[in-house]
């Protein structure tokens, strides 16, 4: 039975001791647990009934916190000075991964890993009670719209997840940009993607 909650000091003692929460992000509710929980991952995988090659977003309050999960080093420079111009924000990056973490459920069996550093209070705050970078995917069954409204959450979802946070989303209006930093290519364009890229 998923417990409702408002408090972030409850949902991250719940994601540390490997639990799956149910958190606002910046444009819609999502599904986070410890990134480098694999069981956990793979949890929410099932929850979804996503398809496992997908890999899934992870979210970090700081560069500090994707040690050992991204290769930094090997990121281009021209992406490098992206990120450096739009983190923190609602911008996520697909860049290489740590060896430790290529073939994971992490990153859906690849050597890439997609990931953003959160300017929204309540998910960085989430991350820095956590200490850990979490994984951040909608809140919806795999091929169902992804919501910004709490009420709006599939029953199906919340009986499957162990807290959820009946807290706001931070009000972006979609889902964040994914850019491949690899490629040098926009994958998905979010509201808040400059104009002048």
């Amino acid at each position: 039975m998923v417990e409702f909650a408002s408090d972030l000091e409850k949902a991250a003692a719940c994601i540390k001791a490997g639990g799956v929460a149910i958190c606002p992000a910046e444009g819609v509710y999502g599904i986070s647990c410890l990134a480098g929980d694999d069981k956990a991952v793979r949890r929410v995988i099932a929850m979804k009934e996503r398809d496992s090659s997908k890999g899934l977003i992870t979210v970090a309050a700081d560069e500090g916190q994707l040690k050992g999960l991204w290769d930094a080093g090997a990121i281009p420079a021209k992406a490098r000075a992206l990120m450096d111009r739009l983190w923190p924000g609602p911008f996520t990056f697909v860049v290489p991964c740590d060896r430790e973490f290529a073939g994971s459920a992490l990153t859906g069996g690849r050597g890439t890993i997609a990931v953003r550093l959160t300017a929204f209070e309540t998910l960085s705050r989430l991350c820095a009670l956590c200490g850990s970078a979490l994984i951040t995917t909608s809140a919806n069954l795999s091929g169902m719209e992804a919501v910004s409204d709490f009420s709006l959450i599939s029953p199906i979802i919340l009986k499957r997840a162990d807290i959820a946070l009946d807290l706001p989303c931070q009000g972006l209006g979609g889902a964040s940009s994914i850019y491949d930093a690899i490629a040098g290519r926009l994958i998905r364009r979010g509201p808040q993607w400059p104009e002048d890229l």
